[in-house]
């Protein structure tokens, strides 16, 4: 019995080497970085939260030849225009999908941070031919991007270990991280990623933490949350039944009653949540202004009872059919039953009035935070289109994966 024993465990331990090594191997980038691996077996009992707290050092990886990273209130229009072209010509172009946003869809989200922004930009040097001429002239071609900004969060301990209290930090965000259709597999995005973390780390060195949001292919990485994120196709949908008014009403968040929302959250997300991660109010605002975010709040007797964030993706499905997305909602209704009817309701006549006043006719939602009530309700007469696994992932900073109905992620 002893024997075999030992035998089962020296099969686990030679499977374990064999994953690590093929994870090393198949990621070698990753495996480089602070974060949490899969093979970091020690993290799973006692995560260290950050993981390097000291400056990054320069490495293979560090280009700063080519690469230019800079604080977004120093960039210039041209440099702004240049991304914004960049990202309509390289990011997510293919036969299904489309995402053409405008600068007025991309800014903003860099507006009312208390801490800075970032961007990255590397740069390949191209000779162009003045046919006139005959001449030769030096050019800079922008081949790949990426930005940070700031996000706080707070980790709820209370709800995962009885006794302990909240953890309150800042992360830098990554977003935008695109390479050139022409140039990708040939190793830019990890030095654009090295390269923009090593100047974030010593041009702020107050935030020591970014947090990435992967689709599909983890890289062997633990992650913070994971889920899928369903497409419903809305052409067929008919308009819901109105709100009854001596029972519920809808009321859009703006800048004169964003305080209710925010008093609401107050109350519900330590109860409900393990973590929050959020911008400033301020920036939270600016997106509302700009018509880039649509927060509705659901009022029974005077109070605040649900909430729901909706986002125009800029991503069009098909020929004049552009995404609406719901990235988080909140029930905060203490009666179940009640719930499920009127927060789905509301859902739905939130949506609805959204979706009509802006042409969106398809809906993109995350099954994170309460969205997986209202994503049992519509697959009960709808079958969706698109199922994409989706995570959230720390990078130099290491703790236990959450479920995603336990996560609340606005940015």
């Amino acid at each position: 019995m002893y024997q075999i024993i030992l035998y089962f465990i020296g099969i686990l331990i030679a499977i374990i080497i064999l994953v690590a090594a093929y994870i090393k191997m198949k990621f070698r980038f990753w495996t480089l970085q602070p974060v949490f691996h899969i093979y970091d077996f020690h993290y799973y009992l006692f995560p260290p939260g950050i993981i390097n707290p000291e400056l990054p050092e320069k490495n293979k990886y560090c280009n700063f030849k080519e690469i230019e990273t800079e604080k977004y209130d120093s960039l210039s229009e041209f440099q702004i225009n240049k991304f914004v072209r960049f990202i309509c010509s390289n990011y997510l172009k293919n036969e299904d999908n489309c995402y053409s946003p405008t600068k007025n869809n991309i800014m903003p989200y860099f507006e009312g941070h208390n801490a800075t922004s970032f961007f990255s930009f590397y740069y390949e040097d191209e000779l162009l031919m003045n046919l006139k001429k005959g001449t030769t002239v030096q050019d800079k071609r922008l081949i790949g991007i990426m930005t940070t900004r700031p996000l706080n969060v707070t980790i709820n301990k209370g709800r995962i270990n009885k006794g302990s209290s909240q953890i309150k930090m800042d992360v830098y965000y990554v977003d935008h991280l695109c390479v050139d259709r022409m140039y990708r597999k040939k190793g830019i995005a990890p030095q654009v990623i090295q390269t923009h973390h090593y100047y974030q780390r010593h041009n702020n060195k107050k935030i020591k933490i970014s947090l990435f949001k992967r689709e599909d292919n983890l890289t062997g990485i633990v992650p913070l949350c994971v889920y899928n994120t369903y497409g419903f196709d809305m052409d067929k949908w008919q308009k819901p039944i109105d709100l009854m008014p001596n029972i519920a009403s809808l009321t859009e968040c703006g800048k004169t009653n964003i305080h209710h929302l925010f008093d609401f959250m107050r109350e519900n997300i330590s109860r409900k949540f393990d973590i929050c991660i959020q911008p400033e109010i301020s920036n939270i605002l600016e997106l509302i202004k700009t018509k880039n975010i649509f927060i509705y709040m659901m009022i029974c007797d005077g109070e605040v009872k649900s909430a729901y964030f909706y986002r125009k993706s800029c991503t069009f499905i098909r020929n004049g059919c552009e995404a609406i997305s719901c990235f988080a909602t909140i029930d905060g209704f203490s009666n179940k039953e009640k719930s499920n009817g009127l927060f789905v309701q509301g859902f739905k006549n939130a949506l609805w009035k959204v979706a009509n006043e802006n042409k969106f006719k398809f809906l993109i939602i995350e099954d994170i935070s309460d969205n997986n009530i209202i994503i049992d309700n519509l697959k009960l007469k709808t079958k969706p289109t698109m199922i994409s696994p989706t995570a959230y992932f720390f990078y130099n900073y290491a703790y236990h994966t959450l479920s995603s109905k336990n996560v609340f992620i606005i940015c």
